[in-house]
């Protein structure tokens, strides 16, 4: 086994090498959103986006917290900028994991100029990524 892929394995250390964690999900609200207090200073709010992937439905679980959303219906079209994580919390004595999508920006249906924008910050990322590439790989 490579060194590298250990190092990836047991996770790299901030710094080391250049990361990006992005992801942009357009889809279809599933069913109505959810709200849940966590530890009485958060506020998460839970729901569902099904996108078509290679021709198959594939669902997305989405979370936003402290954020008011867009007034939102089922099967309307949500757009989300986000990063993804991977959350354990115990149920009974099990430990469980879910894999999330960590809403940074969000829009809903067709609007044209906020799409633009939320592609505009997409696009900024990206450029932030690829001048921190550049800068290390010049030292």
């Amino acid at each position: 086994m490579s060194r590298s892929a250990t190092r990836i394995a047991r996770g790299a250390k901030e710094g080391e090498s250049p990361n990006t964690n992005v992801s942009l999900v357009r889809g279809t609200l599933v069913a109505l959103p959810t709200v849940r207090v966590i530890d009485r200073h958060q506020r998460a709010t839970t729901f569902d986006l099904a996108t078509i992937v290679g021709g198959k439905r594939a669902v997305v679980p989405v979370v936003a917290l402290n954020m008011d959303l867009p007034i939102i219906k089922v099967g309307d079209d949500v757009t989300v900028l986000g990063h993804v994580r991977r959350r354990f919390f115990r149920v009974g004595a099990r430990t469980q994991s879910v894999t999330e999508l960590m809403v940074e920006h969000i829009v809903s249906g067709n609007k044209t100029a906020r799409l633009e924008k939320l592609y505009a910050a997409l696009t900024a990322r990206v450029r932030e990524t690829r001048s921190a590439t550049a800068s290390r790989d010049d030292d």
